[in-house]
């Protein structure tokens, strides 16, 4: 045990943890070296990056809303993806080989004595008839697992019309042939029959669920359910680029307002002193620089009143953001006005049904030609 910490040093493992920490600076270093702190798109990704932080931890008030449609439309899509996802994770059963028929522990041990022993002491002929006998009964090459229960009751109604076939023909002396054991074979071959036919149309049901039914709910759920989302994550960051310029463009304004207001304060409030060596009757007398006063006052009013004008260059920002931003919502509406529609999901519903309509109906057939071939060998 000592041989695998022989080579063990705190040392090394301080050395490699600080070389490891000068790699990751170098290399946030050089990223932000080359990073263009003047371009005004790349001021405005760091500035949407923290309003996206302080919107996530409710620290920011003013949110622009989504139109409603915009919203419902939201849950609609969501909920549709969800429910194609469910019918997909059960529909996938029709992939699986004998799903409808699990293992059976005691019928697969014998199928499996049964082949081994003919592989054991049985000769080459053997294995060949064994294997069209498995292929005429309609089974597969691997008879331990059974494609459907239909083909399982087409084995096994096969070997009971060979066993007891054969149970006629071992006999040393050849007696008149008894009805019942002729009609017995005949019955349990035309079951053997019937439920080959049904694996084979349940086989072929099956693949076209597969290859129609589930590949399309497939393709519609990581092509058009991810387009969706692709959409609306769009509109989320031009939604969050819009309303961090416009906050930063109030902000601008309010801290210029106030730049303004301070300095007629101060006017007002010099204005506003008197000197103490002045008389009364200079109180009494009017000032001839108070009209002056009163327009500069009156004037400072209104310009305050006056909205700012602010840098051009952001407005044509400003500008272009908004319709950014009511392009990708329009965009998103309409994609998920189309899919939430449901012409495509009832069409693959249709699809879904008429491949099991198709399979019922052969089953119904297959049934009915058997039973009249069982009415025929009765009377």
């Amino acid at each position: 045990m000592s041989e695998y910490f022989s080579n063990f040093s705190f040392k090394n493992l301080g050395d490699s943890i600080a070389n490891a920490a000068h790699r990751t600076q170098d290399k946030l270093s050089n990223a932000v070296a080359n990073v263009n702190l003047n371009d005004p798109q790349t001021r405005l990704s760091f500035k949407t990056r923290t309003r996206y932080l302080k919107e996530t931890l409710g620290a920011v008030d003013e949110i622009s809303k989504l139109p409603p449609q915009y919203i419902l439309l939201e849950k609609k899509s969501d909920a549709l993806e969800k429910a194609c996802k469910r019918m997909l994770l059960v529909t996938q059963t029709f992939e699986v080989e004998g799903y409808d028929y699990p293992p059976n522990l005691p019928e697969s041990f014998s199928d499996w004595w049964s082949g081994s022993k003919e592989g054991w002491f049985g000769s080459a002929k053997q294995d060949k008839e064994t294997e069209s006998k498995i292929q005429d009964d309609g089974s597969s090459k691997d008879p331990l697992l059974p494609r459907s229960f239909a083909q399982a009751i087409a084995k096994a109604s096969h070997e009971c019309a060979e066993a007891y076939h054969l149970a006629q023909r071992s006999e040393k002396k050849q007696l008149e042939e008894d009805e019942d054991d002729v009609n017995l074979v005949e019955t349990f071959n035309t079951l053997s029959t019937c439920y080959r036919n049904i694996d084979e149309g349940k086989d072929e049901m099956d693949k076209s669920i597969a290859h129609e039914f589930n590949d399309k709910l497939e393709h519609l759920l990581n092509r058009d359910f991810k387009k969706i989302h692709v959409l609306r994550n769009k509109v989320e960051n031009s939604r969050l680029k819009f309303d961090t310029m416009r906050y930063e463009m109030k902000l601008k304004e309010k801290e210029e307002n106030e730049s303004t207001v301070n300095p007629i304060q101060e006017h007002s409030d010099t204005k506003g002193q008197i000197p103490a060596n002045t008389s009364d009757k200079e109180e009494e007398r009017p000032s001839p620089t108070e009209p002056a006063e009163t327009e500069y006052v009156a004037q400072a009013e209104d310009s305050k009143k006056e909205p700012m004008v602010q840098n051009p260059e952001d407005n044509k920002l400003l500008e272009r953001l908004e319709d950014e931003f009511v392009s990708n919502t329009s965009e998103a509406v309409e994609t998920m006005s189309s899919m939430v529609e449901g012409s495509e999901i009832l069409s693959l519903m249709k699809l879904f049904q008429n491949l099991q309509l198709v399979y019922h109906r052969q089953c119904v057939q297959e049934m009915e030609a058997s039973l009249k071939t069982l009415n025929d060998i009765e009377n």
